[in-house]
């Protein structure tokens, strides 16, 4: 049962490196014009990486790709290509360094300055605010998601013009990515494909996150994995706003305060160091929840999974026509 709903707690939850198991923040609100998410990207990503923040591995990992993109030096390429893998290597020993369900840093910085950004409700960022702060991978086939996210790089790529002035590198890699998991593909020739890949490393991370935000617009792939998962994310939101609203026994959970405390958080201002010591009151208050219950009894993920199965369980019976969508993904009856 808890397994079940992991998936149920990660489309709900904010994402912190206090957490016992990774998960994503929504957004909270959203502007009321939009642009596409890409534009509504480069954008962000000024109004987050200021100097304070440029070694932030998200902010370093975005200033290294757009260096790579300004440059037709190959030996330059070559340099800034070495530091991005070694970015990709901190940030993997920092995962690992947390112990189990740790964070990625580069999702955890990412929730970050999404929720900063679209708190200041920016106009023209309706499409990149309303979906979630980090995309997750849902349940179900891992071939079915790469499946739907290499139709998004395609779409991507073969449009005829983009605000991105590194989209040749994204498509190349893009490219590289499909014939590496070919099965016609040789051993040699993966071999040479995997050098070419060194000089065209991943893309911003935000940037991606915005492609995938576009693409998902588009009515006809509204039912991919990509795309539903980002739905579910919503509609998980809203049941969860619904569930802790009905009455003062469901306020009282677990789940609950927890969820009313990650909001708070949410809503302190990053730049303001004046908010700094009540984050850090605030962050020690969701720490101490998630440990072990004194004396034995259900874990804190066990509590808070049970309130998920009867929260979901009570909303779905309400909302019919989610039958075949949000009530259908993983969750005990």
């Amino acid at each position: 049962q808890v397994l079940a709903n992991a998936v149920v707690l990660r489309d709900i939850m904010g994402s912190s490196s206090l957490l016992a198991i990774p998960m994503v923040l929504a957004q909270m609100t959203a502007p009321t014009s939009a642009a596409t998410a890409v534009s509504s990207t480069k954008e962000m990503y000024s109004y987050w990486c200021t100097a304070e923040r440029s070694e932030k591995p998200l902010c370093k990992h975005h200033a290294l790709i757009a260096k790579m993109t300004a440059t037709t030096d190959p030996e330059q390429r070559k340099a800034l290509a070495t530091e991005v893998k070694s970015l990709y290597t901190q940030a993997k020993t920092m995962s690992a360094g947390g112990g189990p369900g740790s964070v990625n840093p580069f999702a955890k910085d990412y929730a970050d300055m999404k929720i900063a950004y679209c708190a200041t409700s920016p106009a023209g960022a309706k499409t990149l605010c309303s979906t979630a702060a980090s995309r997750f991978s849902p349940s179900g086939s891992s071939g079915s998601v790469t499946s739907s996210t290499s139709q998004a790089m395609e779409w991507f790529c073969a449009k005829e013009s983009s605000e991105l002035a590194s989209k040749d590198s994204i498509c190349k890699r893009a490219s590289l990515l499909k014939q590496m998991r070919d099965a016609t593909t040789t051993p040699d020739a993966k071999k040479d494909l995997l050098k070419q890949l060194k000089e065209h490393p991943a893309p911003a991370y935000g940037t991606t996150q915005a492609i995938y935000a576009d693409f998902c617009k588009i009515k006809t792939n509204g039912e991919l994995p990509l795309c539903t998962s980002l739905r579910r994310t919503a509609e998980s939101k809203k049941m969860a706003s619904w569930y802790c609203a009905s009455s003062e026994e469901a306020k009282q959970g677990l789940w609950c305060r927890r969820s009313e405390l990650v909001a708070k958080l949410s809503k302190l201002p990053f730049t303001d160091s004046s908010k700094a010591e009540e984050r850090k009151a605030i962050s020690a208050q969701l720490s101490s929840m998630m440990k072990p219950t004194p004396g034995g009894g259900p874990s804190p993920s066990k509590q808070m999974s049970d309130e998920i199965s009867k929260a979901k369980k009570s909303y779905c019976e309400m909302h019919a026509e989610l039958k075949g969508t949000y009530c259908a993904s993983p969750n005990p009856p």
